[in-house]
């Protein structure tokens, strides 16, 4: 054979710079990133370099959650780390929930997160706390350190419930701040919306919006609110999933795929840009052998082409996904007040949940049907508050007309 044909051909790729390497990555998907990470060392190398993680797209690396403080009155912030298992992303530093220096006598209370930001009420120090005490809600970006403390909403009523809406795949970096007021009607029974203060960080202002949702909705405690396609999602105790836009002017409820008691676990979470909704009411088996299955939907994008309406017979608003038994298969499964749903996994089939009986924060795999021990929960973790994801944000956002969110000293 001759010489030219014994000469070895040049990998085109071999002529990148790692710098034009990790800008293609940053444009691909989190799951597909996996995979690329798998195809060379030097891939790996420009995946995992710490200076690439502002561009490439990071995934759930742990869970925010509350245990009460032995050591002062309230409450305290405890944080699960869960960087060590492949589906998780591996923080640049070890995340943290900035707090103002002006305000280190204050107390925090973590509301709401979503995607890399978290809503975090911020109240006076408890001798000066009255019923109607003007607190304030904070915005803040644990990987960046950076902070923002909202102007006052105007509502000093007892009655109320915060959620964040922000998109970190929209084109804008625009947050806004739901503050729901609530009402008691009668006595015994549970509260309802009235209305909605929404915060917009675009013009720097609140705005109030009467419930259009007919009919008195409750909104579903220790249940997270979903922000998508410029929308936030709640759970209500109708069996209906509640939708307001982020001006507070497109109002819709969505019936669920089954009446749902309001006893039954029910959850929703986004996942690869898809809002999926948890449903633990399908009963099986009878007397010791009774069992819970969990049932999995994605909600369908046609709920959202607000000016068309289509007959219930016709338009199906979920599409079922899996439906799965012996999720927990080391323990007595039975989805209620001692092993709930807490979280989706934003780009993997996986949910978690948590086992009280043995303090365990469990994943599930929904392709494998595998479930595995994640995190030891502290044994003073606060039950009625739910766990807050944290996936890494390293931008910085612009607010009310370009100004910085603040960085502490």
């Amino acid at each position: 054979p001759s010489q030219a044909m014994e000469k070895p051909v040049e990998e085109p790729f071999s002529r990148l710079t790692d710098d034009l390497i990790a800008e293609i990555l940053s444009r691909v998907p989190y799951k597909s990133l996996r995979i690329c990470e798998c195809v060379c060392p030097a891939w790996r190398a420009v995946v995992t370099d710490p200076a690439s993680r502002r561009r490439i797209a990071q995934t759930l690396a742990g869970f925010f959650h509350i245990v009460t403080d032995d050591e002062a009155p309230g409450f305290a912030v405890s944080y699960a780390d869960l960087s060590a298992f492949p589906w998780a992303s591996v923080p640049k530093a070890y995340p943290r929930l900035p707090v103002p220096p002006d305000r280190t006598d204050c107390f925090f209370y973590p509301e709401d997160s979503s995607d890399g930001l978290f809503l975090t009420r911020v109240a006076p120090p408890l001798a000066c706390v009255r019923r109607d005490e003007k607190f304030l809600y904070m915005v803040s970006n644990p990987a960046t350190g950076d902070y923002f403390v909202l102007p006052h909403s105007g509502y000093t009523g007892g009655h109320r419930r915060a959620y964040l809406g922000f998109d970190g795949d929209a084109p804008t970096q625009e947050f806004h701040v739901f503050e729901f007021v609530l009402e008691k009607i009668q006595a015994l029974r549970p509260t309802v919306v009235r209305r909605v203060n929404i915060y917009s960080s675009e013009t720097g202002a609140w705005v109030a919006r009467e419930s259009q949702w007919n009919g008195g909705f409750t909104l579903r405690c220790r249940q997270p609110g979903v922000f998508r396609k410029g929308c936030l999602h709640l759970l209500t105790d109708q069996s209906a999933l509640a939708i307001v836009d982020a001006q507070g002017l497109k109002w819709r409820t969505v019936p669920l795929p089954t009446f749902v008691d309001p006893s039954i676990q029910i959850f929703i979470g986004k996942s690869a840009g898809q809002l999926l909704y948890i449903d633990s009411s399908d009963r099986q088996g009878r007397g010791s052998d009774r069992f819970f299955s969990i049932s999995v939907y994605a909600l369908s994008v046609g709920i959202y082409q607000w000016d068309v309406s289509c007959p219930d017979d016709i338009f199906v608003p979920w599409e079922p996904l899996w439906k799965l038994s012996n999720v927990a298969p080391k323990k007595r499964f039975k989805v209620d007040l001692a092993l709930q749903f807490t979280g989706v996994h934003p780009h993997a089939n996986i949910i978690f949940l948590v086992s009280f009986w043995d303090g365990e924060l469990i994943a599930y795999d929904l392709d494998h049907h595998e479930s595995t021990v994640v995190y030891h929960i502290h044994p003073d973790y606060e039950r009625s508050r739910p766990f807050l994801p944290y996936v890494s944000l390293l931008s910085r956002l612009p607010l009310d007309g370009g100004m910085q969110l603040a960085t502490p000293n």
